[in-house]
């Protein structure tokens, strides 16, 4: 009865450890995707095209005239008369890319990549990758799925045996 219900535990455990192994390597994948982009060349000259004295010169030699919101890319136009710089802090939220398979970065305010969206749509942040110690502790959920159900069945056993007398 014990080996029997070990083996059912075992076979729930290796669910279990299937489905955890799955969730981790998904986290692995989404993470180094985002690292892959996030560090990439695309990234990395945007980010310095950015951070320039005046990033609003890298529009053909044109300056930006910004809407009524400073904060807000929404309602800009190019324009060939000088605007007054933007104020101090001010940093685009906001990029569209479209190359090396990235079509919009959206940056926090130190310049890092907040989120990005990819040519294929789908949107990617940053994600810690997951501590090697959860693959290892993902592969003994069979052997505890074994071992629990059957010491719990077996010590049961046992103390019902205590109380059964041995026959004369």
């Amino acid at each position: 009865m014990a080996l029997f219900v070990g083996v059912l535990g075992a076979i729930a455990g290796g669910l279990a450890s299937y489905f955890d192994l799955q969730s981790l390597l998904e986290q692995r994948e989404r993470h180094n995707a985002f690292e892959r982009f996030a560090n990439s060349a695309v990234v990395q000259a945007e980010r310095k095209r950015l951070q320039a004295p005046d990033p609003f010169a890298a529009y053909g030699g044109k300056t930006i005239k910004s809407g009524a919101d400073p904060k807000s890319t929404e309602g800009w136009v190019v324009s060939d008369s000088p605007v007054p710089p933007p104020p101090p802090g001010f940093i685009l939220d906001h990029s569209d890319v479209n190359k090396g398979g990235i079509k919009s970065l959206f940056w926090a305010n130190n310049y890092e990549v907040k989120s990005l969206e990819t040519e294929d749509g789908q949107s990617l942040f940053p994600e810690p990758a997951p501590s090697f110690w959860l693959y290892p502790l993902a592969a003994t959920f069979p052997f505890l799925g074994f071992l629990a159900p059957w010491g719990l069945v077996s010590a049961l056993i046992w103390v019902g045996a205590g109380f059964v007398d041995a026959p004369r």
